[in-house]
């Protein structure tokens, strides 16, 4: 016999180095055979033991979960809880018992045997499993030989059993995960292969189909159902088959549910479900239901508005207990994520089918919108339009219908119609009036979108069978309806959001299409009119000037003859006359002058080159002091850029505007002109600033028109040409003039050119 008050150092070594290989051992499994395969071997090897059993508790029983070892018959049995035996007793306890001795365990337990049929072992150990202080079960080592545990053995023991029980509770949450994880991926898979073929309310059908299948394999016997809101009403639409053996029930929740009823209006207004133990048909309102005892109801709010319930009958038991509970609320909210989530998903694929169908649209009416700036044929952007919708679609036609003698007539048609003597019938016109399918988009301005087009709406029926899907839309140009865009396709086909995306992006664009090429016609018409009446005006401009030179000349050299011949002297008012006819003449004369230069201007084509404005300037201003000489004039010129423009051109602006400036300050002592450029970025803005007399910025707009005049003329002399020419010359080099001043406080006028040549 072993002394237990003497510890055997290398046994104790010995069974920690086997208790750490088994908690390591047991801290890489995660199910529960695994856990037992590993207790039961390293235990029955380190004890030398030959039989080893595990038992679990399970309710409120014992039951066998795994076995190891050689005995053919054993007293470890499946048995009850309550009962008295060792195994129930040591758990009872949370305290092993170990057996040393032959008839040891039945001597404590004289029944053990007869009642389980088995024999006992010699030597046994009873080893409690517990769990914070639950109960899990117990380990069982039979031996052949008598044994002494000592005190390293029960601590091994002890310890494995705790290590065993940690293992378990580890399994089990592991096993739990795993099933959790399991669930929620057969959900998703669920969902995943719904959303590959559901559509719409059939898939939400398909999800209530998989729910109520769910909660009639975890509530057996019970009755499932999935009601949606219509007309004010639930109505049933999903339910288990033990319904169809309570006709007048099933017959009651087909007819609807009124939204009153207790059961119902809770979970709506709170959006919680509700459970109803000790169920009473009079009480709830529900008639033919006197079959069950409880039930529960779960609100299916999607995008926040309940719009199902899911509705529970249980026949067997009047309470609900709160595992059951939960498992119903978790069945309802798994519903409700799955059909959240299919609601997503199929706005989702609708926003996705309208914007690739608007991308498409877009793309083809790109090119379109660059065939606006290379045609104005209407006809070629219809057809452009009704090819790019045809390519988008199933087999089919499109034709551009327009009103005429009161008539529909076809103004444009892309593909067969598929019947001659439909294509006969339409050439021959429509009444207006009468055709309901090209009258009602006309005259409301929406589009018609018709999935089952109606056979007797326009036509002979007998010319249309072919024809299933038909669309009208309006087509605006300048806020009027110009014609009708009219698509038939000859297969069964629903005008989906993305079709009716792509047919209303693509009219929209064509009516847009449509007004800018009309518009660029009139402007290329107003264009080429003007272009044809300058050249006209100047033509005139040109042989009037020079037509009337010669009688200019003869005004000025008879009046002179004849004052030559008159005898000398002349008395004042003749001399006076003799003087108005002279300086009319001269006025003329200058007139001319300044039409047949801005005649030139304009006629004379540009011969672009790198420009130097500070040589311009500068030779303007000696010239401007050679003409006025005497005058007391300050001059402040910056240095200048060099521009891109015709040299001769840009010094006639030059000259026009120092000629301007010093006409202008003449009674100035001293005059001060400036002259500096700004760069403006692309553009050099070049100014002219004086000191003179101004002019009131209210009349701007008449310095850059011909012959028109601020100022007296016997104040200012001067044709009234120079300015309108400089700006005329400005103009054709893409740039503008301007002009400021005010009365008495000087004025500054400027060009603006670009910087790049034209």
């Amino acid at each position: 016999m072993t002394d237990l008050s003497n510890p055997d150092p290398a046994l104790a070594a010995h069974l920690l180095n086997r208790l750490q290989r088994v908690t390591q051992d047991l801290a890489a499994v995660r199910r529960t055979g695994e856990v037992f395969d590993i207790v039961l071997r390293d235990a029955l090897d380190a004890l030398a033991a030959i039989d080893g059993t595990v038992l679990l508790v399970q309710g409120k029983h014992l039951n066998v979960a795994a076995r190891l070892g050689q005995a053919q018959s054993s007293v470890w049995q499946d048995r009850d809880l309550d009962g008295p035996g060792p195994a129930a007793d040591a758990l009872r306890q949370d305290t092993p018992l170990f057996f040393e001795s032959a008839g040891a365990l039945v001597a404590a337990y004289p029944a053990l045997e007869t009642r389980t049929g088995g024999v006992a072992a010699v030597a046994s150990a009873v080893l409690p499993m517990v769990m914070d202080g639950h109960p899990l079960g117990v380990i069982v080592l039979d031996f052949r030989e008598p044994h002494t545990f000592t005190l390293e053995e029960q601590h091994f023991l002890q310890t494995l059993a705790s290590q065993c029980a940690l293992a378990l509770d580890r399994a089990r949450l592991s096993g739990d995960l795993e099933q959790q994880v399991h669930d929620r991926t057969a959900e998703l898979e669920a969902f995943v292969r719904f959303t590959e073929t559901a559509d719409g309310e059939t898939g939400v059908l398909v999800l209530a189909e998989r729910a109520v299948a769910v909660l009639s394999t975890l509530f057996p016997g019970c009755t499932t159902a999935y009601h949606a809101l219509e007309d004010g009403l639930w109505r049933i639409k999903v339910h288990t088959s033990d319904l169809e053996k309570q006709p007048t029930l099933l017959a009651s929740l087909q007819a609807g549910v009124p939204m009153d009823i207790p059961v119902f209006a809770q979970p709506m207004r709170t959006g919680q479900p509700i459970f109803v133990d000790d169920w009473n048909p009079e009480q709830q309102h529900f008639p033919y239901t006197e079959v069950y005892q409880s039930a529960a109801i779960a609100p299916l709010p999607i995008g926040g508005v309940t719009q199902a319930m899911f509705v529970l009958g249980v026949k067997d038991t009047p309470h609900w207990t709160e595992h059951r509970r939960a498992v119903f609320q978790a069945v309802g909210r798994s519903l409700t994520l799955a059909l959240e989530r299919t609601e997503v998903a199929r706005q989702l694929e609708v926003q996705n089918a309208e914007l690739l169908a608007r991308t498409q649209a877009l793309e083809g009416f790109a090119a379109l919108t660059r065939d606006l700036g290379l045609t104005t044929d209407a006809d070629v952007l219809i057809e452009r339009a009704m090819s790019l919708v045809l390519s988008l679609l199933p087999p089919g036609y499109a034709v551009f219908w327009q009103v005429s003698e009161g008539q529909w007539r076809i103004r444009a048609q892309l593909g067969e119609l598929g019947n001659p003597a439909l294509q006969v019938a339409v050439d021959a016109g429509l009444p207006v009036g009468q055709t309901p399918t090209l009258d009602q988009p006309h005259q409301t301005r929406e589009p018609l979108f018709q999935d089952r087009y109606d056979l007797t709406r326009d036509i002979a029926p007998e010319l249309v069978t072919h024809l299933f899907t038909v669309a009208t839309l309006p087509v605006l140009v300048g806020g009027a309806v110009t014609g009708i865009f009219n698509v038939s396709l000859f297969g069964p086909r629903p005008w989906s959001v993305a079709d009716q995306a792509v047919l209303k992006s693509t009219v929209f664009s064509l009516g847009l299409a449509l007004e800018r090429a009309e518009q660029a016609r009139q402007l290329t018409a107003q264009r080429d009119l003007l272009q044809a009446s300058n050249e006209e005006l100047e033509a005139f401009t040109y042989s009037v000037s020079h037509d009337l030179r010669t009688p200019v000349r003869h005004i000025t050299s008879f009046g002179e003859l004849l004052r030559r011949a008159l005898p000398e002297p002349l008395d004042p008012k003749a001399e006076r006359y003799f003087g108005i006819v002279t300086q009319a003449a001269t006025t003329l004369a200058t007139l001319i002058d300044g039409m047949l230069d801005v005649s030139r201007a304009s006629r004379q084509p540009l011969k672009l080159e790198r420009v130097d404005l500070n040589r311009i300037f500068g030779a303007a201003r000696q010239q401007m002091d050679v003409t006025h000489p005497g005058r007391e004039i300050v001059w402040e010129i910056a240095v200048l850029p060099e521009i891109y423009g015709d040299v001769e051109l840009l010094r006639r602006v030059v000259t026009a505007l120092l000629d301007n400036a010093v006409k202008y300050t003449r009674d100035r002592r001293p005059a001060v002109i400036a002259v500096w450029a700004e760069d403006q970025g692309e553009r050099w803005a070049v100014r002219v600033r004086d000191n003179g007399v101004g002019f009131n910025p209210e009349y701007v707009g008449k310095l850059f028109t011909m012959f028109q005049r601020l100022h007296r003329q016997e104040d200012f002399g001067g044709a009234a040409v120079s300015l309108a020419n400089a700006r005329r010359i400005v103009t054709r080099h893409g740039g503008t003039m301007m002009a400021e001043g005010q009365p008495d406080e000087g004025a500054t006028f400027s060009f603006v050119l670009p910087k790049a040549a034209l």
